[in-house]
């Protein structure tokens, strides 16, 4: 089995590799002026599956078609990671919403209209 710091080494490996790919080697009309952000990529402890969390900038509807191209582009993915990589073998990758950024930034807003008054410097007690 495969080491704790290699199995993050080669997550972080295909977060970049399919970065790369979904921003310069697919040509999808779906893709076209999105931000699309991988963030989080889980990978089986006897690499035949990898799951892929992906946040992109738009519309719920937007989101959903986005990640359905991607899983429709997996196999194409799929093959041009085990032709740059040294690996035997590479996952299938299950891409799904990730919405932990949509998420902080309302946290972020909620915390920014909160009406807190600036804490009070406390007397030292040395004058």
């Amino acid at each position: 089995m495969p080491s704790d710091i290699r199995m993050k080494r080669i997550a972080a490996f295909f977060q970049q590799e399919l970065s790369r790919i979904i921003s310069r080697d697919l040509k999808n009309p779906v893709f076209e002026n999105k931000v699309i952000t991988i963030h989080d990529v889980r990978v089986s402890r006897d690499l035949s599956t990898a799951r892929v969390g992906v946040s992109v900038l738009g519309s719920d509807e937007e989101i959903h078609d986005v990640v359905d191209a991607l899983n429709d582009a997996e196999a194409l993915m799929r093959a041009e990671i085990l032709h740059v990589s040294n690996l035997r073998r590479v996952p299938v990758f299950s891409f799904e919403e990730d919405r932990t950024m949509e998420t902080a930034s309302k946290i972020d807003k909620i915390l920014d209209e909160l009406d807190i008054p600036p804490e009070e410097p406390e007397n030292s007690g040395d004058q």
